[in-house]
């Protein structure tokens, strides 16, 4: 019997479901007290001397139209299955690397969303310059919005950022094009005045988008399709710095040696910014614990995903987000 339990959809990545499983065993290995039941192509994968504490579901399928999300609810896919072993108590948490829009209607049409709650979002936990981690949402979910889910989204990702990170009165900031209260989308500088006046959050207003990873708040909210392009454009910046960085160290033995001095010191910035402890986000909301990984995600990335939710297990997230908002 295991104290915790995952199930991981493995179908959907990019390059195949190779570096899900080799996830999962690191991580099973580290944490026997764990249980992963995969659910994918299992017969592209070498299930050779895996750990006690991974089940292995032999699901091929995908949605065959993501598009047609009642058409997608219907199918034998592996994301349906790991829906549907939450659904009857086999995992405690869900993990999936398909297609976006399939796995939130999914979750949210089945498993449902919390009470009081209007929409779930997507929501990623990164690392600021200064170390300190810090959430954002939406980054892709919901591309309109209404100035209630803004409000809503504030609430959630706090009692999120108090439970697993152990600080009682977390900094939220509204992403906007400006610090000025006239600045923005009518829903933004609705919610701007709503929060000002809530008393459950320490809301410190109107941030810039050039703030968001120097550690200034800890909860940044933005609507999904901002949301999407602040992640999107983040991921390009740090691979065009570090591809830059090479070019120009190599371009000299002068700089070559240079190089090698500061190497340690470039190390130390890349597992701030490296772009894969972003490689999954939160599916804030709805009632369950469920987290998206990447298209493109890489063995790094799952590794992360799996242990925030076992983290996120052991703080009995769940209940306490449910006790709070009820």
């Amino acid at each position: 019997m295991y104290k915790y339990s995952i199930g991981f959809d493995i179908n959907g990545n990019d390059n195949g479901p190779v570096a899900a499983l080799e996830a999962a065993k690191e991580f099973a290995l580290a944490n026997k007290d764990t249980k992963i039941v995969l659910v994918g192509d299992i017969q592209k994968l070498n299930i050779h001397n895996l750990p006690d504490n991974i089940k292995l579901i032999d699901n091929p399928n995908v949605p065959s139209d993501p598009k047609n999300l009642k058409q997608s609810l219907k199918e034998n896919t592996s994301m349906n299955e790991i829906i549907n072993l939450y659904e009857s108590g086999a995992v405690q948490s869900l993990l999936s690397s398909g297609d976006s829009g399939s796995y939130i209607s999914a979750l949210t049409l089945k498993i449902r969303r919390l009470k009081g709650i209007s929409r779930p979002a997507f929501m990623p936990v990164a690392n600021a310059i200064n170390g300190r981690k810090f959430v954002f949402l939406d980054v892709g979910a919901n591309l309109d919005v209404k100035s209630q889910w803004l409000e809503e989204w504030a609430i959630l990702a706090s009692i999120f950022y108090k439970t697993m990170f152990n600080e009682p009165t977390p900094k939220v900031a509204l992403l906007n094009i400006g610090v000025e209260d006239y600045k923005g989308l009518i829903p933004t500088k609705e919610a701007h005045e709503n929060l000002k006046n809530n008393r459950n959050i320490n809301y410190l207003g109107f941030q810039e988008t050039r703030d968001l990873f120097r550690g200034y708040f800890d909860v940044a909210i933005i609507d999904g399709y901002g949301g999407n392009l602040v992640l999107k454009s983040y991921e390009g910046a740090v691979l065009t710095l570090i591809d830059s960085l090479k070019s120009s160290i190599n371009k000299t033995l002068k700089r070559k040696i240079g190089g090698l001095l500061v190497k340690d010191a470039f190390k130390d910035v890349m597992k701030i910014l490296d772009y894969r402890n972003v490689g999954s986000a939160w599916v804030l909301g709805v009632n369950c614990l469920a987290l998206k990984t990447h298209g493109s995600s890489d063995k790094k990335s799952y590794l992360s995903a799996l242990n925030q939710l076992k983290d996120a297990l052991k703080k009995d997230l769940l209940n306490k987000i449910v006790k709070e908002i009820n």
